[in-house]
Protein backbone atom coordinates (compact mmCIF):
# COMPACT_ATOMS: atom_id res chain seq x y z
CA UNK A 1 0.00 0.00 0.00
CA UNK A 2 1.30 3.42 -0.74
CA UNK A 3 1.58 7.03 1.51
CA UNK A 4 -1.68 8.07 -0.24
CA UNK A 5 -3.76 5.31 1.03
CA UNK A 6 -6.26 4.81 3.56
CA UNK A 7 -5.11 2.91 7.06
CA UNK A 8 -7.73 -0.38 7.07
CA UNK A 9 -8.10 -1.00 10.64
CA UNK A 10 -8.70 -5.01 10.06
CA UNK A 11 -10.43 -6.15 13.57
CA UNK A 12 -10.65 -9.77 14.16
CA UNK A 13 -13.83 -10.53 16.32
CA UNK A 14 -15.12 -13.67 18.17
CA UNK A 15 -18.69 -12.72 17.50
CA UNK A 16 -20.94 -14.17 15.16
CA UNK A 17 -21.67 -11.96 12.14
CA UNK A 18 -25.10 -11.16 13.32
CA UNK A 19 -23.73 -9.92 16.51
CA UNK A 20 -21.33 -6.79 15.02
CA UNK A 21 -21.99 -3.64 14.79
CA UNK A 22 -21.32 -2.13 11.52
CA UNK A 23 -22.53 -0.10 8.34
CA UNK A 24 -23.29 -3.20 6.62
CA UNK A 25 -22.27 -7.00 7.20
CA UNK A 26 -21.25 -9.32 4.28
CA UNK A 27 -21.67 -12.61 3.45
CA UNK A 28 -21.59 -15.32 0.87
CA UNK A 29 -22.89 -18.71 -0.49
CA UNK A 30 -22.10 -21.13 -2.91
CA UNK A 31 -24.74 -22.17 -5.94
CA UNK A 32 -24.77 -25.33 -4.23
CA UNK A 33 -25.18 -24.59 -0.87
CA UNK A 34 -28.72 -25.38 0.48
CA UNK A 35 -29.27 -25.17 3.26
CA UNK A 36 -26.90 -22.05 3.60
CA UNK A 37 -23.48 -21.84 5.85
CA UNK A 38 -21.70 -20.00 7.91
CA UNK A 39 -22.21 -15.94 8.03
CA UNK A 40 -25.17 -16.40 5.60
CA UNK A 41 -27.33 -18.93 7.54
CA UNK A 42 -26.60 -16.84 10.81
CA UNK A 43 -27.71 -14.22 9.05
CA UNK A 44 -31.13 -15.92 7.34
CA UNK A 45 -31.77 -17.56 10.59
CA UNK A 46 -32.05 -14.31 12.35
CA UNK A 47 -34.20 -12.77 9.29
CA UNK A 48 -36.82 -15.81 10.14
CA UNK A 49 -35.70 -17.47 6.63
CA UNK A 50 -36.05 -14.49 4.38
CA UNK A 51 -32.47 -15.67 2.25
CA UNK A 52 -33.82 -19.12 1.86
CA UNK A 53 -37.10 -17.60 0.49
CA UNK A 54 -35.19 -15.31 -1.85
CA UNK A 55 -33.35 -18.28 -3.10
CA UNK A 56 -36.21 -20.84 -3.58
CA UNK A 57 -38.08 -17.63 -5.21
CA UNK A 58 -35.03 -16.77 -7.71
CA UNK A 59 -33.98 -14.07 -6.77
CA UNK A 60 -30.71 -15.12 -5.62
CA UNK A 61 -29.01 -18.35 -7.11
CA UNK A 62 -25.53 -17.91 -6.04
CA UNK A 63 -23.67 -17.16 -8.79
CA UNK A 64 -20.14 -15.12 -8.85
CA UNK A 65 -20.76 -11.31 -9.24
CA UNK A 66 -24.12 -11.43 -7.60
CA UNK A 67 -25.50 -9.13 -5.07
CA UNK A 68 -28.58 -7.97 -2.68
CA UNK A 69 -28.23 -5.71 -0.47
CA UNK A 70 -31.42 -6.22 2.38
CA UNK A 71 -32.38 -3.93 5.26
CA UNK A 72 -32.22 -6.07 8.17
CA UNK A 73 -34.11 -3.80 10.82
CA UNK A 74 -32.89 -5.12 14.07
CA UNK A 75 -32.59 -8.73 13.17
CA UNK A 76 -28.94 -8.31 12.62
CA UNK A 77 -26.38 -5.46 14.95
CA UNK A 78 -25.67 -3.65 10.73
CA UNK A 79 -28.89 -2.36 9.47
CA UNK A 80 -27.99 -3.92 5.89
CA UNK A 81 -26.83 -7.24 4.87
CA UNK A 82 -25.09 -7.60 1.51
CA UNK A 83 -25.16 -11.48 0.62
CA UNK A 84 -22.94 -12.27 -1.98
CA UNK A 85 -22.95 -15.09 -4.59
CA UNK A 86 -19.45 -17.33 -4.79
CA UNK A 87 -20.62 -19.55 -7.97
CA UNK A 88 -19.95 -23.26 -7.36
CA UNK A 89 -18.04 -24.51 -4.00
CA UNK A 90 -15.80 -26.85 -6.44
CA UNK A 91 -14.50 -24.48 -8.50
CA UNK A 92 -13.60 -22.22 -5.02
CA UNK A 93 -9.76 -21.37 -4.57
CA UNK A 94 -7.81 -18.91 -3.15
CA UNK A 95 -7.76 -16.74 -6.36
CA UNK A 96 -11.48 -17.13 -5.90
CA UNK A 97 -11.35 -15.99 -2.31
CA UNK A 98 -8.95 -12.76 -3.25
CA UNK A 99 -10.80 -11.97 -5.94
CA UNK A 100 -15.02 -12.01 -4.01
CA UNK A 101 -13.17 -10.31 -1.08
CA UNK A 102 -11.83 -7.72 -3.17
CA UNK A 103 -15.12 -7.21 -5.14
CA UNK A 104 -17.15 -7.24 -2.13
CA UNK A 105 -15.27 -4.84 -0.45
CA UNK A 106 -15.22 -2.48 -3.56
CA UNK A 107 -19.40 -2.70 -3.52
CA UNK A 108 -19.01 -1.83 0.39
CA UNK A 109 -16.73 1.45 -1.11
CA UNK A 110 -19.11 2.21 -3.43
CA UNK A 111 -21.65 2.48 -1.16
CA UNK A 112 -19.31 4.50 1.15
CA UNK A 113 -19.50 2.43 4.17
CA UNK A 114 -16.87 3.05 6.48
CA UNK A 115 -17.36 -0.31 8.90
CA UNK A 116 -18.05 -3.61 7.35
CA UNK A 117 -18.72 -6.71 9.14
CA UNK A 118 -17.20 -9.66 7.03
CA UNK A 119 -17.81 -13.57 7.43
CA UNK A 120 -15.00 -14.97 5.29
CA UNK A 121 -16.52 -15.12 2.51
CA UNK A 122 -16.30 -19.00 1.27
CA UNK A 123 -13.64 -20.67 3.63
CA UNK A 124 -14.59 -22.45 6.58
CA UNK A 125 -13.82 -21.30 9.85
CA UNK A 126 -11.32 -23.05 10.87
CA UNK A 127 -9.39 -22.91 7.37
CA UNK A 128 -9.29 -19.03 7.39
CA UNK A 129 -5.03 -19.22 8.06
CA UNK A 130 -4.35 -20.93 5.04
CA UNK A 131 -6.22 -18.02 2.90
CA UNK A 132 -4.77 -15.31 5.20
CA UNK A 133 -2.51 -14.12 2.14
CA UNK A 134 -5.57 -14.11 -0.05
CA UNK A 135 -8.23 -12.22 1.65
CA UNK A 136 -5.61 -9.41 2.73
CA UNK A 137 -4.98 -9.83 -1.16
CA UNK A 138 -8.07 -8.75 -1.74
CA UNK A 139 -8.35 -6.01 1.32
CA UNK A 140 -5.28 -4.32 -0.06
CA UNK A 141 -6.87 -4.67 -3.88
CA UNK A 142 -10.30 -3.28 -2.78
CA UNK A 143 -8.41 -0.65 -0.86
CA UNK A 144 -5.14 0.06 -2.88
CA UNK A 145 -6.59 3.55 -3.92
CA UNK A 146 -8.65 5.15 -1.41
CA UNK A 147 -8.25 7.81 1.08
CA UNK A 148 -10.78 6.91 3.13
CA UNK A 149 -10.15 5.20 6.27
CA UNK A 150 -12.21 1.68 6.91
CA UNK A 151 -12.37 -0.59 9.41
CA UNK A 152 -13.06 -3.95 8.84
CA UNK A 153 -14.17 -6.58 11.41
CA UNK A 154 -13.70 -10.13 10.31
CA UNK A 155 -15.73 -13.07 12.29
CA UNK A 156 -13.56 -16.35 13.52
CA UNK A 157 -14.63 -18.42 15.58
CA UNK A 158 -12.92 -17.73 18.96
CA UNK A 159 -10.67 -21.07 19.30
CA UNK A 160 -9.05 -19.80 16.37
CA UNK A 161 -8.03 -16.13 16.72
CA UNK A 162 -4.95 -16.17 17.64
CA UNK A 163 -4.04 -18.62 14.56
CA UNK A 164 -5.69 -16.45 11.99
CA UNK A 165 -4.08 -13.04 13.72
CA UNK A 166 0.13 -14.66 13.26
CA UNK A 167 -1.58 -15.78 9.85
CA UNK A 168 -3.15 -12.65 9.17
CA UNK A 169 0.41 -10.55 10.58
CA UNK A 170 2.66 -13.11 8.07
CA UNK A 171 0.15 -11.77 5.04
CA UNK A 172 0.44 -8.57 5.73
CA UNK A 173 4.09 -8.47 6.37
CA UNK A 174 4.51 -10.06 2.98
CA UNK A 175 1.67 -8.04 1.13
CA UNK A 176 3.95 -5.11 2.22
CA UNK A 177 0.44 -3.82 3.32
CA UNK A 178 1.51 -1.08 5.75
CA UNK A 179 -1.87 0.13 6.04
CA UNK A 180 -3.43 -2.18 7.66
CA UNK A 181 -3.90 -2.11 11.59
CA UNK A 182 -4.32 -5.51 12.81
CA UNK A 183 -6.29 -6.46 16.32
CA UNK A 184 -8.77 -7.84 18.08
CA UNK A 185 -11.80 -7.21 20.31
CA UNK A 186 -12.87 -7.72 23.62
CA UNK A 187 -14.98 -10.76 22.53
CA UNK A 188 -12.04 -12.63 21.95
CA UNK A 189 -10.89 -12.92 25.55
CA UNK A 190 -14.28 -12.63 27.15
CA UNK A 191 -15.70 -16.20 28.86
CA UNK A 192 -18.51 -18.11 26.52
Amino acid sequence: MNDDTATIDLVLTALPLERVESDVAVAGFFTDDRPLRGGAARADWRLCGGLSRRIESGDLSGKSGEAMLIACGRALFAPRLMLLGLGDRGRYDRLRVSDETRQALERCRKLRVPHVALAPLGVAPDDVPRHASAIVSGIVGAWSKVADPMRLTLCVPRAEVAGVYRAFESACDAAGATGIRLATDDSSLEAR
